[in-house]
Parts: structure tokens; C-alpha cells; sequence
């Protein structure tokens, strides 16, 4: 499949499960498993059924590996934030992410809220609603307004911190400039949690690194990992040095 048949299928993916939440009545209700809820299990189902009927191998947050016969391998996040959700809380998106040999490929970040959509390609750019976007220019730790995913052992050391409790949105508003970086600082996010911002983060000229200096890209439905994002090098190395290994 080219990059266009690609984004294609994402998009699909995402109306399908904005389909599967319209008028969904059932936002507190548990799920299976103690740290799910019935709306990620009604979403996975939905991209679940799009994505198998495409023939594409899947890593799902919900459910696991799929096989599939695509070299590819699309890592998916139904709902990103499902806790906002559940609440109803406005900040919680679908995250989808195309992963190839050489890394990601094709990413989509939908907030479910309000309709805003993130999107990337390899070499190709970042965009927000179809229009193109970037990283601000912040290079200091003191001056910058940062995204924070659980509590830091230490001070966090920057101008202004905000925890909104979805990870590919806020990375995603590092891309847009919204905030100036973001970091894990105790490193509980699985590849799904990500995998798509990233992308968007690095065709939007921002800098991204994992906290121990671990590969983020991985196929491991049980490892976690430490995001840090910074609109430049230089912010993304002090978050680092400060919390984790520069």
C-alpha cells in the first residue's frame, strides 16, 4: 500500500470509531480488564473491523498483536485519554501510526472532542487540520510551558507545567506550539500512548527522545517508555539532563 492508501485507511479508521461513540451512553462503565473502560473496548472493536478487513497486521492498546500479511504494522490507541473521556472531560483522542522497517511512516491524531486532526508523513510535514505547523523556538527550561504525563521525582524545572491526561494530544501540541515540550517522567507509556505524535512532533521540527535513552519505536504490548518532547534540541536535551539521561 502507497502513503495515500495509507492515510486513507487511518482516516477510515478514526470516523469509525467517532461512528462508535456517537451516541454512546456508556462513558463510566468498566471494561474486561481493571484498567480499561467499555469505550475502548467498543472503539477497538470498530478499528479492529476496519483495519483486519484492509489485511494489515495491528498493535492495538486493548487487544494486542493481529496478524495480518502487511509488512507494515499499524500501532493503535482507539481512545488516547479514555480516563478524560470517561469523565467527559474534553481531551482524548484516537492515535493511529503506520510503522514500517524504517520507522514510522504515516500518523493520525483525532482529538474525539472537537473534531481537530494531526496529521504526518515521513519527509512529508506535519499539519493540523490540513494546514502545515511547527515547533516554537523555545530553548530554555525557565521560559517554557511544558506537558506533564505523572509526577517528577524533582522540581520539573520549567517556566509553567500542564497535565492534561492525553499523551499523543499533548505531544501533538508540541508540534502546533501550543506547549514548548513534554516529558514522562516516569516513564508508564506504551508505544500506542506515542508512536503517531512523535512523528507529527519531528516533521513539525521538534526534538524527541525517550527519558533513558531507550528506542520508542517497539512492538512490545508489555514494555513502557518515557517520551520527552522539545520544540528544539536544545530544550529537549535540559528536560533530559534534568530527569532522566541527557
Amino acid at each position: 500500500m502507497d502513503v495515500a492508501g495509507w492515510q486513507a485507511l487511518l482516516w477510515r479508521t478514526a470516523e469509525e470509531i467517532r461512528d462508535a461513540l456517537d451516541g454512546f451512553d456508556r462513558w463510566g462503565d468498566g471494561g474486561d480488564r481493571s484498567d480499561q473502560y467499555a469505550l475502548d473496548q467498543v472503539t477497538d472493536a470498530r478499528a479492529l473491523e476496519v483495519l483486519t478487513g484492509a489485511g494489515v497486521r495491528i498493535l492495538s492498546e486493548e487487544s494486542g498483536v493481529s496478524v495480518g500479511d502487511s509488512d507494515e504494522i499499524v500501532i493503535v490507541d482507539p481512545v488516547d485519554g479514555s480516563t478524560n473521556a470517561s469523565r467527559r472531560l474534553p481531551h482524548y483522542c484516537t492515535s493511529l501510526c503506520v510503522v514500517n522497517d524504517d520507522g514510522p511512516l504515516v500518523a493520525l491524531v483525532v482529538n474525539l472532542a472537537n473534531g481537530e486532526a494531526f496529521a504526518a508523513t515521513r519527509g512529508g510535514g506535519a499539519t493540523l487540520d490540513g494546514r502545515p505547523i511547527a515547533a516554537t523556538h523555545c530553548d530554555q527550561m525557565n521560559k517554557a510551558i511544558v506537558g506533564l504525563a505523572g509526577w517528577p521525582s524533582k522540581p520539573l524545572g520549567v517556566g509553567q507545567f500542564r497535565s492534561f491526561g492525553a499523551a499523543a494530544l499533548d505531544l501533538s501540541y508540541v508540534a502546533c506550539g501550543r506547549l514548548d515540550g513534554y516529558i514522562d517522567p516516569i516513564a508508564h507509556h506504551g508505544v500506542w500512548d506515542y508512536a503517531a505524535a512523535v512523528l507529527i512532533c519531528e516533521e513539525a521540527g521538534a526534538s524527541v527522545a525517550e527519558l533513558r535513552g531507550r528506542e520508542l519505536y517497539h512492538l512490545d504490548h508489555k514494555a513502557r517508555r518515557g517520551p520527552v518532547a522539545g520544540a528544539t534540541r536544545a530544550l529537549c536535551d535540559q528536560l533530559r539532563g534534568r530527569h532522566g539521561t541527557a
